[in-house]
């Protein structure tokens, strides 16, 4: 099994990357997460909390449209956030070292030459 995760030739530990502002983002991830539920939970909390006039019906149609408001707007700004932490991801895997895909010889590798003597459909005069 250790084959499968061979790094390439020439690679050494000082060749990674330098962090960048992928790792900044992903350490304020957490906190805008909890900024975006604060902020999409605080309007239905207010709607709730105030003194209203008129109808029963009313007010509760409107507190009803201020919570479908509100979990559209989370849920929005939820996948924007999940988007942006999985290409952060991505990429410090692609700052990481590189590995070995195929690690087998071809048949032609270091001088390409025909394996048949047919020619091919294209090569047709």
């Amino acid at each position: 099994m250790a084959f499968l995760f061979t790094k390439l030739p020439g690679y050494t530990s000082r060749g990674k990357a330098a962090p960048g502002l992928e790792r900044k983002l992903l350490r304020w991830i957490p906190y805008i997460f909890l900024t975006i539920v604060f902020l999409c939970v605080a309007p239905s909390v207010m709607v709730r909390h105030m003194e209203w006039q008129g109808s029963d019906l009313a007010i509760e149609a409107f507190i009803g449209r201020v919570d479908m408001m509100a979990a559209g707007v989370f849920f929005t700004l939820f996948n924007v956030v999940a988007m942006v932490t999985i290409g952060c991801v991505l990429i410090m895997l692609m700052k990481g070292p590189g590995y070995v895909a195929d690690g087998y010889k071809l048949i032609d590798s270091d001088s390409p030459e025909k394996l048949c003597d047919k020619p091919w459909i294209g090569d047709r005069e």
